[in-house]
């Protein structure tokens, strides 16, 4: 697929439109949050074609969050001062371990400061728990952003609906980013060699639950 589509219309005015690049083969940001927090065999199925990966052109909130995407750039430069950069091309760590961020961050127009990730999430998620819940469910990903990409630090850049923003400031941790490359390299061992996976974060780990 071409990065870009040339549109003429009747009155011979051109316009360029830039168009999504295909999902690469690997291991990307959202397939860690799928490691982490789901079973490996459901995303085994999915890199050996077994099962289609789930389309979200019809879900609402998914769509919301990437309309809105350019905006929540737009809004976060307007809080914080920070220019932030589309990255507009995967990022590959390996051979088989990639991120495509939503962008970088530069906190005095020259360096890169860190990874900017835009999510879009319901008006009900503002309590302390609520949002300690939401960037424990997305923690993962940032961590493989900042993996992949050799910064520091990432801001997780949120919209709760339509009357409230937050970003919330993510540093990197070497010792779990340790663990995804590990799990990385089993379950990406086990794709390519058709071996499937009956397994999950935890116990792969051997990390117990809490007790209550």
């Amino acid at each position: 697929m071409t990065d870009i589509e040339i549109i003429q219309n009747d009155t011979k005015n051109t316009k360029i439109r830039k168009l999504p690049f295909d999902r690469p083969t690997g291991i990307g940001g959202t397939d860690a949050n799928k490691l982490v927090h789901g079973e490996w065999l459901d995303l085994y199925d999915e890199k050996t074609g077994r099962a289609e990966p789930i389309n979200l052109d019809d879900v609402l909130p998914v769509q919301m969050g990437i309309t809105t995407e350019q905006f929540n750039r737009e809004w976060f430069t307007k809080q914080t001062g920070m220019v932030v950069d589309i990255q507009e091309k995967p990022i590959w760590y390996n051979d088989y371990v990639y991120g495509s961020l939503d962008g970088t961050v530069r906190k005095d127009l020259t360096i890169l400061h860190a990874v900017f990730e835009a999510k879009h999430t319901h008006a009900f998620n503002t309590s302390a728990k609520k949002k300690m819940e939401f960037v424990d469910k997305y923690y993962p990903q940032l961590q493989h952003y900042m993996l992949v990409s050799k910064l520091p630090k990432a801001y997780l850049s949120i919209f709760f609906g339509n009357m409230h923003y937050e970003y919330v400031e993510v540093l990197e941790d070497r010792k779990f980013q340790s663990m995804l490359l590990k799990a990385y390299k089993y379950f990406w061992n086990a794709v390519q060699k058709k071996k499937p996976v009956a397994t999950n974060w935890k116990e792969f780990h051997g990390i117990e639950d809490e007790k209550e």
